[in-house]
């Protein structure tokens, strides 16, 4: 019987064989690749200008197009001046279409996924064979979409907040900070909040809209939304989660005129940093890491377009990371300037080869070899003979049994693995064939 090579592997492998594939590049590769030719659409539902950490991503987002020497398609300021979650999500869907239709499509696309609409927008670019990656916002709706996400389980983050709040002895009431209500990540987090305190029997959990751009309104909202304590009792009962970093500004504040509440946050900045530096009851900041978010999709979405290579695992995960201290000085100061990079100079060359060590001589050198002193013969006694010494009788003797056993074990070794070839070779033929 004919046995297939492929149907042989999965044995061989312990699994299963998966074909997936990426859209062929239109990008020329003769003589080489010129990925300034390679056009990578950026689209998301954040907005700097009231939100610190939006910043922060756009920056990491730049710089890893510019590492990657793309052209990038990004309007950076696409959504400010919207005010609800339904214009901004209607924002994305236009941009989505516009970067992935028409007569010139992007290669590739990256997107946060705040909500389920903006998959619909997608089916443009994968009716064009566009890669898609999504980061940020959205894990479960990648994975139910099949696609590469770069990012946490929200879900899991929050659960971790509420957990460590209701961990606490003197912890009866929990309010999560929500700061955009609508996006599913603010829905996941709180979600996920509310069933870490109940996994240790306790309850009161409250999810209250916040302006975090109003710090006095933010304190107003979070009392009256269930968070200030019962009568006879203080301020050690309430527990708060600040589930964005938008929201640490005003949470520590809050802490600072109330100090003995507890609270823990999604994300980090230096506004928790402060608060921890302080002695605030900041138990954690669980921080994403942004910047791998926005700017670890350029690499894998370049390749995808260049080389027809993609990661088979969807889901990158780069958080939580629970921060429990404040880091050092120069951690701080990097991550408040962006972890900006600066342009390479000439100066540095791209690749430094090592110089191929000196060898040095060892003795004088050619030119200064010392004269020879000649040195007299001793002198021969009379009657010696200067012929060689004739063989003794065993010399031209044939080989001992000894060492006609050795000679036939070693042709009998030689014999084994000539014939073990031959069935290993006849083995790999017949599974050829």
């Amino acid at each position: 019987m004919k046995v297939s090579s492929l149907s042989i592997l999965p044995l061989l492998l312990g699994g299963s064989i998966a074909s997936a594939s990426v859209a062929a590049s239109s990008v020329p590769c003769i003589p080489c690749i010129n990925r300034q030719d390679v056009k990578i659409g950026v689209v998301h539902h954040g907005q700097p200008s009231t939100d610190a950490y939006w910043g922060s991503m756009n920056d990491a987002i730049i710089q890893g197009g510019s590492d990657m020497n793309i052209n990038m398609i990004f309007n950076s300021t696409a959504n400010e001046g919207l005010t609800t979650q339904q214009d901004i999500s209607l924002r994305m869907q236009e941009l989505i279409e516009e970067q992935c239709g028409g007569s010139d499509p992007v290669n590739a696309i990256l997107v946060s996924l705040p909500n389920e609409n903006i998959v619909q927008a997608l089916q443009s670019c994968q009716a064009n064979d566009i890669p898609v990656a999504t980061f940020n916002a959205g894990p479960d709706i990648a994975k139910a979409n099949d696609l590469l996400f770069y990012g946490q389980n929200e879900t899991t983050s929050g659960f971790l907040a509420g957990y460590a709040l209701a961990n606490v002895v003197t912890t009866e009431k929990f309010c999560c900070a929500n700061h955009a209500r609508g996006v599913d990540v603010l829905a996941e987090r709180c979600g996920g909040m509310e069933a870490g305190v109940q996994s240790l029997g306790k309850g009161n959990v409250f999810d209250v809209t916040v302006d975090p751009n109003d710090c006095d309104a933010w304190e107003n909202a979070i009392i009256s939304g269930g968070c200030s304590p019962d009568e006879g009792k203080g301020w050690e009962t309430i527990g708060v989660y600040m589930a964005g970093m938008a929201n640490h500004k005003c949470g520590v504040q809050f802490l600072e005129k109330y100090p003995a509440t507890y609270a823990d946050a999604s994300d980090i900045s230096l506004d928790l940093f402060a608060g921890m530096e302080a002695g605030l009851n900041i138990l954690f900041g669980s921080d994403q890491q942004s910047y791998l978010q926005g700017y670890l999709p350029f690499s894998s979405l370049t390749l995808a377009v260049t080389n027809d290579q993609m990661f088979e695992n969807k889901m990158i995960s780069t958080g939580p990371k629970l921060v429990t201290s404040q880091p050092s000085a120069h951690e701080q100061e990097c991550k408040d300037n962006n972890f900006a990079v600066c342009e390479r100079t000439d100066s540095v060359p791209l690749i430094s080869v090592p110089s191929t060590p000196v060898v040095t001589p060892v003795g004088p050198p050619d030119d200064s070899v010392p004269a020879v002193t000649p040195v007299d013969s001793p002198a021969i006694p009379s009657g010696t003979s200067l012929d060689p010494p004739a063989p003794s009788p065993d010399a031209t003797a044939g080989p001992s049994s000894r060492a006609l056993s050795q000679i036939t074990a070693d042709y009998s070794y030689h014999i084994t693995l000539a014939f073990g070839g031959i069935i290993l070779a006849v083995g790999g033929m017949i599974l050829a064939n």
